[in-house]
């Protein structure tokens, strides 16, 4: 595969015509290899075991691993059906500038900046997630919606839950939901979840290296109900028996009497205002489970918060670089064992990811890597959630959570990329097919 010429202080590699040089360095610490015009910089004891003509061979496989067979072209699917089990998809909307990420992440700053910096940590690891079709898009350009829309409507996607980022009055990250307003032509039903953590920058709700810390004030009620109450009386956004569905991310980040008292509050702000109701869910986030107790009609799963008998891989021995810490875990394991049906008191709303992965957010501590899913395990893993959701939800409640449609960062994304194409969408269209009642 690679032959090997020594060339005065130069040893150099030719893999397929392609020179592979590697410079001799008097530090131990780095090798530098030149790959044509990329240039990759690896410390020795980390990615090389050995000195040797395999661990070079491993290195180029790794750059240039054929995925070709993975791959799924786009399908225009002209006859999509009415489909009962209505597939809702977790919308961020990071991707576009402001002025608080810029001051706190460096001028210019979105979600694509964690996303493009990612780098597989074993063997197997797939990293970077990089997006085909839209591109690296600006979401305050509507005409990146338009074509979302599309997609999703093209394989049967229902409506997206928008991520929504609200600080007692001050809105974050908004023009997208707003630009969706104003546009009747982007004709998607939609809905909200409410992203009530601390905005930090560390990317986990937390109160390390906080930016905006998120309260629930007294009169706090009355302000949500107002900004948000433009987009409840829209005709796209979901309603069930008149009810605006709601989602709230994390109640445990409040006080439970002061958010009985705020939920108490926003459902008779909706009835005063023609609505029977607010149809409100929380998340399954931190493992939540209080649905009664605290006011919920029903509890929203959000994988990977909450998936019981997960299996970990013991990867550490394989990891690339030494000061790289995750947890790995066995998907397929938990899809083939159907570890997603349980048993609960509570009003279930079942969700799926298509893949999941933080690394690119987390860099080399604290990643979790949800490892080994395909799009037939997820295919699989839809049609069971879908025959479950038929027999335990009325009609009108046959409601699925997707995540995500673009949580890039994360590695859970619906929207296309180069390794697997239209792969997901295609498994997502094929599942409702499947299981659609004639």
């Amino acid at each position: 595969m690679i032959r090997k010429i020594i060339d005065g202080n130069l040893t150099k590699y030719i893999l397929f015509g392609i020179p592979i040089v590697k410079i001799k360095e008097k530090s131990s610490k780095y090798k530098i290899y030149l790959l044509g015009v990329t240039i990759a910089i690896i410390a020795k004891n980390n990615f090389f075991k050995r000195n040797t003509k395999d661990s070079i061979n491993q290195f180029i496989n790794a750059l240039y691993r054929d995925n070709i067979s993975d791959f799924v072209e786009y399908t225009d699917y002209q006859n999509n059906l009415n489909y009962k089990t209505k597939l809702i998809a977790y919308y961020l909307p990071q991707f576009h500038t402001i002025p608080l990420n810029d001051k706190n992440f460096g001028k210019g700053f979105t979600e694509w900046d964690n996303v493009t910096k990612a780098k597989p940590h074993f063997e197997g690891h797939y990293q970077p997630h990089l997006p085909i079709d839209t591109g690296f898009y600006d979401l305050s350009d509507v005409t990146v919606m338009k074509r979302q829309i599309e997609l999703a409507k093209n394989y049967g996607i229902y409506g997206f839950c928008f991520h929504y980022y609200w600080f007692s009055g001050k809105r974050l990250l908004e023009k997208p939901i707003f630009n969706w307003l104003n546009n009747k032509n982007l004709n998607l039903p939609f809905c909200f979840c409410w992203a009530n953590e601390n905005w930090s920058k560390l990317w986990d709700g937390g109160k390390k290296e906080l930016i905006l810390k998120q309260e629930l004030k007294d009169d706090d009620a009355e302000k949500f109900f107002s900004d948000i109450l433009a987009f409840f009386k829209d005709e796209r956004y979901i309603k069930i028996d008149n009810k605006p569905l709601s989602l709230i991310y994390n109640p445990l980040m409040f006080d439970k009497k002061k958010f009985l008292q705020f939920n108490k509050q926003i459902r008779i702000l909706a009835q005063n205002r023609g609505f029977d109701d607010i149809f409100l869910l929380a998340t399954g986030c931190r493992g939540f489970s209080k649905q009664e107790e605290w006011g919920f009609d029903g509890i929203a799963e959000f994988p990977p918060h909450a998936m019981q008998n997960l299996k970990f891989l013991s990867l550490k021995n394989k990891f690339l670089h030494a000061e790289f810490i995750a947890n790995i875990y066995d998907m397929q394991d938990y899809i083939e064992n159907k570890n997603y049906m349980y048993e609960s008191k509570n009003n279930v709303f079942k969700a799926i990811f298509p893949s999941w992965d933080n690394t690119a957010r987390k860099a080399y501590t604290g990643a979790g890597v949800y490892y080994g899913e395909s799009p037939n395990l997820y295919k699989k893993w839809l049609k069971d959630l879908i025959y479950w959701t038929k027999n335990n939800h009325k009609d009108n409640e046959q409601i699925i959570f997707i995540n995500a449609w673009n949580e890039w960062a994360e590695g859970a994304h619906l929207e296309p990329d180069k390794r697997y194409g239209y792969a997901y969408l295609q498994a997502t269209k094929q599942a409702l097919d499947e299981t659609v009642e004639i």
